[in-house]
């Protein structure tokens, strides 16, 4: 068994506090939505909501080992149980105005259902326990963040619907903002085109796997929370273009097929990397390395790392192999005379 640590969210008087801040979310939940008639594809998204809202199943108990319990922190809960109301109440807008179906699917809904399990399984489950104690775990978690979670949520118009949670009063004083913020809309169209986009994935991707700054973030809270946000948020943006195929306008084939061909091959360098090492990059995992359970102490922090640059080099390259044919399939199902304007977008 992985020895038990202590952590200061486990203090008693904090999570009471916890405990009646999200009873009060359930009740709110349910006296808000108890009118409307849930349709089977917003079930998954309510029972996320609810599952989020019960700190009994991700907090820790006294007892409890690291191998069987679930992480409670309210810098990552909050956000998430937040992300997942503002979509079912942008949804029941829609539905609403009846015009849901039209703009979000039912599997729509449900890949953003299973982006947010993602982001559960990489921030709250033992993973992220087990992380300190593996480099192969905690490039599980990355790559959830970077790989899984960032496209479902994408597939799920997480950006329209969060939209549709506000009244179309506020909806259009926030059109009527965000034309007027020439700056921002510079900016973020500046950082969102495909060559700062493929530069500050790259960026992060190789920069939190230097052992330096690898070790930083691994022994600072705050700067490991930074090199999480660092990855998912340069992962939406990447994804965003990526699968900008098959959103409605049909377009930006040769910019996704170049973004994810060479994301790919970087990916696979880097997994080559650590696969063919002579010795361990990572000190803090082999300090660590003695506290493993029984069932893991024959891994060696060589061969840790090893299997850490197999899962990059394997398992994420065959994501972003079907993401690529993906894209290649949808492009050739385009008639030939828009074809090529697909292409040069």
């Amino acid at each position: 068994m992985i020895p038990e640590k202590k952590y200061d969210l486990r203090k008693t008087g904090k999570n009471n506090q916890q405990n009646r801040g999200m009873d009060f979310f359930v009740l709110f939940v349910n006296k808000f939505f108890g009118g409307f008639i849930i349709g089977n594809q917003l079930k998954p998204l309510l029972m996320l909501s609810l599952m989020l809202a019960t700190p009994s199943a991700f907090g820790h108990t006294p007892g409890e080992t690291i191998d069987s319990s679930w992480r409670f922190e309210p810098e990552v809960v909050l956000p998430l149980l937040l992300t997942v109301t503002v979509y079912v109440s942008g949804i029941f807008h829609l539905q609403q105005q009846g015009i849901r179906s039209r703009i979000v699917s039912g599997w729509r809904c449900s890949a953003f259902a299973l982006g947010m399990l993602a982001l559960i399984v990489a921030l709250m489950s033992p993973l992220d326990l087990l992380g300190e104690f593996l480099f192969s775990a905690h490039m599980i978690q990355h790559l959830i963040l970077m790989l899984v979670a960032p496209p479902l949520l994408i597939l799920g118009r997480m950006d329209v619907v969060l939209l549709w949670t506000f009244p179309l009063p506020l909806r259009r004083l926030i059109g009527h903002g965000w034309r007027k913020a020439a700056r921002l809309r510079f900016t973020i169209g500046l950082l969102t085109r495909p060559v700062s986009v493929w530069l500050l994935a790259s960026a992060t991707m190789w920069f939190w796997h230097i052992p330096g700054p690898y070790v930083w973030a691994f022994d600072n809270p705050s700067i490991h929370i930074l090199e999480h946000l660092s990855f998912f948020l340069t992962s939406i943006a990447f994804w965003a273009l990526a699968l900008r195929p098959f959103s409605r306008d049909k377009s930006g084939h040769g910019t996704a097929l170049m973004l994810l061909i060479t994301f790919a091959m970087e990916s696979a360098l880097l997994g080559a990397l650590l696969v063919f090492a002579g010795h361990p990059f990572y000190v803090v995992h082999t300090a660590l390395s003695r506290q493993m359970p029984y069932f893991l102490s024959n891994i060696s922090p060589l061969q840790d790392q090893q299997l850490a640059g197999l899962i990059m080099w394997v398992p994420a390259g065959l994501v972003q192999l079907v993401a690529t044919v993906a894209v290649f399939a949808d492009l050739l199902s385009i008639p030939q005379e828009r074809r090529a304007g697909s292409v040069e977008s």
